[in-house]
This record gives C-alpha cells, sequence and structure tokens, in this order.
C-alpha cells in the first residue's frame, strides 16, 4: 500500500489504508470561446486549467465490527471535515510533491465484517497543481552589485519568495531586487 498522510496525519495511524489514488497527469482544461451570431466557429480566448479532482481509494481497518470500527470511521470523518478547509496530502510514490486540496462529494463506505470500503474524492481548486519541497540557496552578498540566479524545478512557473536578512547592526540603503522570469 502506498503511504499516505491528510494534514500531517497518516491513514494508518486512524486505521485508514489507501489502496490506490488516481491523481490525474494534469487538471482538466477550461475552453474560453465566444460564438457570435451570424459568424462561423467561435472567437477564442484560450484555456485555463480547472480544478484538478482526484479520488482515494481506501479501506478502514478495525479491530471489531462494532465499537472499533465506528471510531475509525469518526475519524476518517474528522479528518476529512471540510470545515478545515483546504489540507495537504502527501503520498510516498510521488515523494517531494503536496496536494493541497479537500474531500467534495459524498463518501459512502461499504461495510465487509470488520472493515469498510470507501471512496473519497478531493478537488483541487484553488491550486490545481502540487506543490513541491523548495530548493534552499543561501547567499551572502558581500559586494554591491552582484548578479545570482536562483532556478525552479517545478512543472508550473510561479513566483519565488525571496526572503532578505540583515545579518549586520548596519541600514541596508538604496537596496534594488530585480525579478525576472527568463523565456525558455
Amino acid at each position: 500500500m502506498v503511504v499516505a498522510t491528510a494534514d500531517g496525519v497518516s491513514f494508518e495511524s486512524i486505521g485508514l489504508g489507501l489502496k490506490s489514488h488516481n491523481i490525474p497527469v494534469l487538471p482538466p482544461t477550461k475552453d474560453n470561446t465566444l460564438e457570435l451570431a451570424d459568424r462561423d466557429g467561435a472567437i477564442d480566448f484560450g484555456s485555463t486549467y480547472g480544478p484538478r479532482t482526484f479520488n482515494l481509494e481506501c479501506i478502514v481497518m478495525a479491530d471489531d465490527s462494532t465499537i472499533d470500527y465506528h471510531n475509525r470511521v469518526a475519524q476518517v470523518a474528522a479528518l476529512f471535515n471540510i470545515r478545515k478547509g483546504d489540507i495537504v496530502f502527501t503520498f510516498s510514490d510521488r515523494p517531494g510533491k503536496r496536494y493541497r486540496g479537500r474531500y467534495a462529494g459524498t463518501m459512502d463506505i461499504t461495510k465487509i465484517i470488520f472493515d469498510g470500503e470507501l471512496m473519497i474524492p478531493i478537488t483541487m481548486a484553488e491550486n490545481p497543481f502540487p506543490e513541491s519541497e523548495e530548493k534552499i540557496l543561501e547567499t551572502t552578498i558581500t559586494i554591491s552589485p552582484e548578479v545570482f540566479f536562483v532556478s525552479s524545478d517545478g512543472d508550473e512557473k510561479s513566483e519565488p519568495v525571496i526572503t532578505l536578512t540583515n545579518i549586520g547592526s548596519n541600514s541596508i540603503r538604496n537596496f534594488k531586487l530585480t525579478n525576472e522570469y527568463f523565456l525558455n
């Protein structure tokens, strides 16, 4: 089984086993077109990505068919409660990637003696792309002006987060930061 976590809680710790996850390669596209009367075709305003949805096929594993089973189901319900907002998912077969989404839909469970099978639908609405661990490059600038480059190996362009820390006692004056994207 794939080892998975939701909000830092391992599925295994609440008796939940992940049988499979079917995360699509890309989110679905949304075509932005407009059809006009008395005109063939449509005006194409380009495409964007829509929310990415995927299912977590799971099994609830309990020690008995009554109290422990219902306690496990309650833990699953608490973990995926939408009132918490988006939660972060990690999967052992996708190291270094974090998927931020929420439970969306219905979570029917089929009880089989001590265990239960369920499908948990997840929607990545606000950002349909996984996040990854950042490459941290610490640079101490000792001469001015100095130019250095920060690269990212991600799949999608994103703005970098740059944190500047003054480790000296002097004030920094006339500081200029230029952020440019290089096009390939």
